[in-house]
């Protein structure tokens, strides 16, 4: 079996912060991250990403980006995702907000959950933004959670290679 580590940056494009994913997947698409790791900006819809993850089927999916949840600017947290079951009406709420094209970290992850595309080791890196305007630069608060939350990716891709 293959070993295939899916990196995923997620965001919303060009609102300031929140468009931190997109511009990680760019660094990280950069890197020579080894044989088996695929690295996409995933921009384009939580359905999409969904269906793209169960075409990969990786063994890790390590997502990354924005999202305000009310911590201090340019915090920088892991969270191991468990997947678990969804009721169905969930699940269909989420694929209503999907639809639309709306994108963040919580909508890929609920509809990826809801689809049972998510692998069973599925980690988010997860950034909270200092500004969330429409701009085509990250905030320097922004830009140093950038790097840090790179690093934090490099460290997990690493982690899965090892594994």
């Amino acid at each position: 079996m293959t070993m295939t580590t899916f990196v995923g940056g997620a965001g919303e494009l060009y609102q300031g912060d929140l468009d931190l994913g997109r511009r990680a997947a760019e660094l990280l698409a950069a890197d020579e991250l080894g044989a088996g790791v695929v690295v996409e900006e995933l921009h384009y819809g939580a359905v999409a990403v969904a269906q793209r993850i169960a075409e990969l089927r990786p063994t890790a999916f390590v997502l990354v980006g924005a999202i305000a949840r009310g911590r201090a600017p340019g915090t920088v947290l892991r969270r191991e995702v468990v997947a678990d079951a969804r009721p169905a009406a969930e699940v269909q709420r989420s694929v209503e907000q999907a639809v639309t094209g709306y994108v963040d970290l919580d909508l890929i992850l609920d509809v990826a959950m809801g689809f049972g595309a998510l692998p069973a080791h599925t980690v988010c890196i997860e950034v909270e933004p200092a500004t969330t305007e429409p701009s085509e630069h990250l905030s320097d608060v922004g830009e140093r959670a950038l790097a840090e939350a790179v690093a934090m990716v490099r460290a997990e891709v690493s982690a899965a290679v090892d594994r």
